[in-house]
């Protein structure tokens, strides 16, 4: 099934900062095939956020670059600290720039939410105008629906 209009409208309002939108449709994303397509949808601009960020000029940034930008989420966002491990974070940065893979210790849940953390925190950081978030999600549409497709 493609990525619904609800499925990104549901992304585009956490990226956005309206939170309680975000909670709301969140809840309504009920079916299994909806929660999956959300996931697919996440794990697609997860890439396209990791990918503006870290590759320049098709250089992948160094791991030194990736885990200052961490410990810097880390330090300037004290809930988000409490909730992203660093270890789990640089590896799920370097497994999206084909530079490590993520242990066999992180679980689906706990991998989610660091793509959901870090997304957030990319997007944020890019500063986004509203015309450049809707490109940025018609492109991670794009390769979910490719992915799921």
């Amino acid at each position: 099934m493609p990525i619904t209009d609800d499925q990104v409208a549901t992304l585009r309002a956490q990226l956005a900062g309206r939170m309680d939108e975000h909670e709301r449709r969140l809840d309504q994303l009920e079916t299994e095939e909806e929660q999956a397509g959300y996931i697919a949808l996440v794990t697609a601009a997860f890439f396209e956020a990791v990918d503006r960020k870290f590759i320049v000029n098709d250089q992948v940034a160094e791991e030194a670059e990736i885990i200052e930008f961490i410990a810097y989420q880390r330090s300037a966002h004290p809930i988000a600290a409490e909730q992203l491990d660093p270890s789990v974070a640089e590896q799920v940065l370097l497994h999206a720039l084909g530079k490590g893979s993520i242990g066999e210790d992180v679980d689906g849940e706990t991998l989610l939410g660091t793509k959901i953390l870090l997304l957030a925190a990319l997007t944020a950081e890019a500063d986004l105008t509203d015309a450049e978030l809707e490109t940025f999600l018609v492109k991670a549409r794009a390769e979910a629906d490719e992915h799921i497709g």
